[in-house]
C-alpha cells in the first residue's frame, strides 16, 4: 500500500480497486456496512461485473441488479476514494418502506432483505440454455441464481418422539444463520454459539409437537445440523435481546478466528467442505438506539484488510479484525 496517500491519522486518500469509502446520507450507516461485505465478496462481484451479465441486465427490467452493479463499477472501476449509494437507499426503501427513512435499522435485517430482493430480481435473467457468467457446475433452475448459489444452505432437523419412538425429517434453507450467545457469559467463542444453536433441544409441555405416525402430540426431542453447507457462510450474532420489557445489548466479547470448522455440526449426509475463510465483518458500536454500524472486509487484490467507517477507509492489520464488537461474520469456503 506504499502508493496510497493517507492522512496523518491513517485514513486513505485515494482509491484502489474495491477500496471506496460510502458516504453517510443519514443514518445509513447500517447500509453502508452491509454494502462493503457484499462488495468485498468476490465470487458474487465478478460474476456481476461479467460484460455478459451487464449486457443482460441492461435487456431487463432488473432494477435492483442494476443498481447494484452500477454501485460495483464505481467501487471496482471508479477512481473516487468515496462515492454515495443514494440509488441504492432509494431503490431499497421503494421495495421495503421500512427502511425508507432516516431512522437506525438493523444491519443483519437490512442484509436479509437485500439478498431477497437481488435473488428476486435476478430471477429475470433466467433464460432457454446457460445463464450468462455462469459458473460451471452450478445448476440452472427457475428459482436459482448467484445468490441462492453462493449464500443458501441447507439445515436439516431429526425429530424424534420419545413415547412412540418415530423419528421425522424436515429441512429449511437459509442465508443467515442466527447464532445465540451464551447466557451470563461476557466472554466465549464463535464455536460456543455455533454450538449453542445445534444443541438438542427437548419439546415439552406447550411446545410438543404432533407425530405423523400416531396423530397425538408427544414430548419429542429435536436435533439441527448443516445439511448442505454454503459457499457463503453469514453468521449474525444475536446481540439485541429483551430483559423484561426493555431491549438491551448483549456485549459480550465473542472471539473468532480467520478459520473455521463447521465439521462438527455436518449431518451424516452432508457434501462439500468444511472449513471457511473469514473475509467480511460487520461491526455494532454503542446501544440499541444510539448505534455505529462500520465494516471490516479483505482485499482479495490488493491482499489487505481495511476499516470502512461510512466514507472513511483505513488499512487495518489481520489481528485487528478480531474485536467484541462483531455483529455480522462473512466466511468463504474458499479463500479469496
Amino acid at each position: 500500500m506504499a502508493n496510497d496517500a493517507q492522512n496523518s491519522s491513517g485514513w486513505m486518500l485515494q482509491n484502489k480497486p474495491g477500496v471506496c469509502g460510502l458516504d453517510n446520507s443519514g443514518n445509513s450507516c447500517y447500509l453502508n456496512a452491509v454494502l462493503q461485505c457484499l462488495c468485498s465478496t468476490m465470487p458474487l462481484v465478478e460474476h456481476l461485473l461479467n460484460q455478459d451479465t451487464r449486457q443482460e441486465l441492461a435487456k431487463c427490467k432488473c432494477r435492483v441488479a442494476q443498481v447494484f452493479v452500477r454501485l460495483l463499477e464505481k467501487m471496482w472501476l471508479g477512481s473516487s476514494s468515496s462515492c454515495a449509494p443514494v440509488e441504492a437507499r432509494s431503490m431499497l426503501g421503494s421495495i421495503y418502506p421500512q427502511f425508507d427513512n432516516h431512522t437506525q435499522q438493523d444491519a443483519q435485517e437490512l442484509l436479509l432483505h437485500l439478498l431477497n430482493a437481488l435473488h428476486e430480481d435476478l430471477k429475470k435473467l433466467h433464460f432457454s440454455g446457460q445463464q450468462p457468467g455462469e459458473r460451471p457446475g452450478l445448476s440452472s433452475t427457475a428459482e436459482s441464481t448467484i445468490v441462492s448459489d453462493l449464500f443458501e444452505g441447507q439445515l436439516s432437523y431429526l425429530t424424534h418422539f420419545l413415547r412412540c419412538g418415530h423419528q421425522a425429517h424436515n429441512g429449511q434453507t437459509f442465508t443467515v444463520l442466527s447464532l445465540p450467545i451464551p447466557k451470563g457469559n461476557k466472554k466465549c467463542s464463535i464455536q460456543d454459539c455455533l454450538s449453542l444453536f445445534f444443541e438438542e433441544t427437548f419439546l415439552t409441555g406447550a411446545e410438543q409437537s404432533v407425530c405423523s405416525a400416531c396423530g397425538r402430540r408427544r414430548e419429542a426431542a429435536v436435533q439441527t445440523r448443516l445439511d448442505k453447507p454454503p459457499e457463503i457462510l453469514v453468521l449474525h450474532l444475536k446481540r439485541f435481546g429483551c430483559k423484561g420489557k426493555s431491549q438491551v445489548k448483549l456485549s459480550a466479547n465473542v472471539s473468532f478466528s480467520m478459520e473455521l470448522d463447521v465439521a462438527p455440526f455436518l449431518s451424516s449426509s452432508a457434501r462439500g467442505v468444511s472449513s471457511y475463510h473469514l473475509y467480511a465483518v460487520v461491526n455494532h458500536t454503542g446501544h440499541l438506539d444510539m448505534g455505529h454500524y462500520t465494516a471490516l472486509c479483505y482485499n482479495s487484490l490488493l491482499e489487505t484488510w481495511h476499516c470502512f467507517d461510512d466514507a472513511l477507509v483505513r488499512e487495518v492489520q489481520e489481528r485487528l479484525v478480531q474485536s467484541p464488537n462483531a455483529y455480522v461474520l462473512f466466511y468463504s469456503d474458499k479463500p479469496f
